[in-house]
């Protein structure tokens, strides 16, 4: 991969500073000194305590001060650059320069597989409506609603349910096996769960600034009429409502000449074959290539990994608490793998090496309940790959 581009650090203060601009009440007292004696005014009395002075520095030095810091250096210069621009309107404004507009937050949209109580039985009727729900993540619980009627055939099985989220956001692109509660039992339904690339669309929370400000800096790179990596990457990021950030190439003409991969990386879960052909059929199928190009778009291939940690939780701690710790730590590594996103921690990227000591220190940090911590293994590295959870075994170390 390329090394990251170093980030420029800018000091809009010595910007200004350098344009002869005062930062300072004393710096616009002097300013406005220089220029009465230069009007002929001769100031006899420029003392601190002066009746003259305390009234210049009400009504001139004071009020310029908090103009040139608090407007000029704090929000105007920022937000001029599309770095530093921290103000919603100013980015939309930089991002409408390029023909962008922030996506809006979206219903995540699957399915469900539905599983017959007995082995063989008449046909079964799931209707539109029932919901499915998660247990409870780090305090919230996740729905989703059946949208049309669906009949499991006589003798089968099994039967896939199409479903969608009942709010909006990315929270609901849950991992494997998340959803799998039905508040109000089906009779003749013994379970339903949802699998790894269950999702058809992705949900998503609308569109951060910082994720805008990465959409509109890759427009700079994608005004070019060749099909570079950044109009195929603007190209997916618009069409699926991926993050920047993970989508990956290979260039090496891994089907010949002209050939190149594009590889998708979700923030949580996997992509649904549904997913991947929409994508497919969008680039190759309707004209958005290159003359000549040959894009094939794929999952971002995972790796298999087992995961296992002894936690000794303080001993002061009550049972329920213990068991709330442990569920909780759970759902935080299975977060850091890319299955949920309710915790802010560091994720499973490709070309990188997985630290265990870093996610000890998160959490650590999350978890005041953890006394100490000690990994099964030693930290994951990746190429072309993601590294996804086939195990994780908690063990809670001061049990016998």
């Amino acid at each position: 991969m390329a090394d990251k581009i170093k980030v420029p650090t800018i000091d809009f203060k010595r910007i200004v500073e350098d344009a002869g601009i005062p930062t300072t009440e004393e710096g616009w007292k002097e300013l406005f000194k220089q220029d009465v004696e230069a009007e002929g005014s001769i100031i006899a009395n420029d003392s601190a305590y002066s009746p003259f002075w305390r009234l210049i520095s009400a009504i001139v030095a004071k009020p310029a001060n908090w103009i040139v810091n608090k407007v000029l250096v704090g929000i105007i210069l920022p937000n001029l650059f599309l770095q530093t621009a921290n103000d919603d309107q100013f980015i939309e404004a930089k991002a409408w320069e390029h023909d962008l507009t922030r996506k809006e937050a979206s219903k995540a949209e699957g399915k469900l597989q539905f599983h017959r109580a007995a082995s063989m039985g008449p046909s079964l009727l799931i209707p539109a409506g029932t919901v499915v729900q998660t247990d409870a993540i780090n305090g919230t619980i996740y729905r989703v609603i059946s949208t049309t009627d669906v009949i499991m055939t006589t003798n089968t099985t099994t039967v896939d349910v199409p479903v969608i989220a009942e709010n909006a956001g990315a929270a609901y692109n849950l991992g494997a096996g998340y959803f799998h509660v039905l508040p109000q039992a089906i009779t003749g339904i013994g379970s339903v769960t949802n699998g790894a690339d269950w999702l058809d669309v992705l949900g998503s929370d609308r569109e951060s600034n910082d994720n805008l400000k990465l959409r509109t800096r890759n427009a700079f790179t994608a005004v070019s009429a060749w099909h570079i990596d950044a109009v195929y990457r603007a190209i997916l990021t618009q069409r699926a409502g991926l993050n920047t950030n993970n989508v990956y190439f290979q260039h090496d003409a891994p089907r010949g000449p002209g050939t190149a991969n594009a590889y998708i990386l979700l923030d949580t879960g996997e992509p649904s074959s549904e997913l991947l052909t929409d994508l497919n059929n969008y680039v190759m199928e309707m004209g958005n290539h290159g003359h000549g190009d040959d894009m094939l778009i794929l999952a971002m291939p995972g790796v298999d990994v087992g995961i296992g940690v002894t936690v000794y939780p303080y001993t002061n701690l009550l049972e329920t608490e213990v068991t709330a710790l442990l569920a909780g730590i759970e759902d935080f590594i299975r977060c850091a793998f890319r299955e949920n996103t309710d915790y802010e921690n560091t994720k499973t990227v490709p070309y990188q090496r997985f630290s265990f000591s870093r996610l000890g220190k998160e959490l650590h940090r999350e978890f005041e309940g953890i006394e100490s911590l000690e990994w099964h293994q030693a930290d994951i590295t990746s190429a072309n790959n993601v590294p996804r959870l086939t195990s994780l075994d908690i063990v809670n170390g001061n049990e016998p």
